[in-house]
């Protein structure tokens, strides 16, 4: 008995092109708003949807008071044209960025970069030496799908709707300076502020604790103003001028630990403000991630814990 030849996806689908329409119309119940994302005439759209229900033989849609609504055929077939569109759409993401597949993009200050990220790539290459890392540093907190970034090291209090956050540390923040500062100028308790020189660092775009509100949220009130001699829009130049001894500075656990442990900057007064806020391991939402992304992140999250125990 003879096999009757099986029929090919050509002669059993109907066209690519009217069901690419119907899964438009279909996400937005609109022929219009179907037309303006596939940049096509609401006639086109139509007329394509009206082809295929002719095809099938049933109606996908009713028209009821210029309003779409599915039939329960025109449900069926939006799930699985949506599903098969979707698996479809991201193996050609997957195909087209293969060149890419092992190159992470990473967000960070510049002095999380310099002071605590690039100190650690090294045991990053070791476990993981075909990932090429890019590092990007902002002035401003960037939008990481817009600018193609797979992970960011933010500061804030964990509210991103579109982000996936992950707690690494809580915002610590301490007085330092240089060894030779201090020697020169002594520091007792924060009323010594009042005669000292002070470097403070604003952040045009980004809120940051400077020297009052520091003060102010550990309950110290001084009875005169503080000197400020020096004003920075960059935590990292801030600090490398309290190394320089140009006076005292506010640094941040983590982005101080190495220069601390260098030597190069000691902590100048025992009061440490801790607030509410935390840096953050974040991802975008929306986005299947790449093996190389989860590897890193795996990565990080060890690492911050290992810093965290080793205080």
């Amino acid at each position: 008995m003879n096999t009757p030849p099986r029929r090919s996806l050509r002669q059993t689908l109907p066209s690519l092109h009217g069901l690419m329409l119907f899964e438009a119309s279909a996400r937005h119940l609109n022929f219009s708003k179907a037309a303006e994302e596939l940049a096509i005439t609401q006639s086109a759209v139509s007329h394509a949807v009206k082809l295929l229900e002719e095809a099938l033989g049933h109606p996908l849609f009713l028209r009821e008071n210029r309003a779409l609504v599915l039939t329960s055929q025109g449900q069926r077939l939006f799930a699985s044209v949506s599903q098969g569109l979707g698996s479809i759409a991201e193996t050609v993401g997957d195909i087209s960025a293969a060149e890419r597949k092992d190159t992470l993009v990473v967000s960070c200050s510049t002095i999380m970069a310099t002071e605590w990220l690039l100190p650690r790539l090294p045991g990053l290459r070791d476990s993981q030496p075909d990932l090429k890392v890019e590092v990007r540093c902002f002035d401003r907190d960037p939008d990481l799908m817009a600018h193609g970034i797979d992970v960011q090291l933010r500061l804030g209090d964990g509210v991103w709707p579109d982000y996936d956050a992950i707690r690494l540390w809580q915002e610590e923040i301490f007085v330092v300076a240089s060894p030779t500062y201090l020697a020169a100028h002594p520091l007792a308790g924060p009323s010594d502020l009042l005669q000292h020189r002070l470097i403070l660092y604003v952040d045009p775009l980004r809120f940051r604790i400077g020297w009052a509100e520091w003060l102010r949220a550990l309950g110290g009130e001084l009875p005169g103003r503080l000197k400020v001699t020096m004003q920075v829009n960059d935590s990292l130049v801030a600090m490398q001028a309290a190394e320089a001894g140009e006076g005292l500075a506010l640094g941040w656990r983590i982005t101080s630990d190495r220069a601390l442990a260098r030597g190069v900057l000691v902590q100048a007064l025992p009061e440490t403000l801790r607030t509410h806020r935390y840096f953050h391991l974040l991802t975008p939402k929306s986005t299947r991630q790449r093996r190389a992304v989860r590897q890193f992140c795996d990565w990080l999250i060890a690492e911050a814990a290992l810093c965290s125990r080793g205080r």
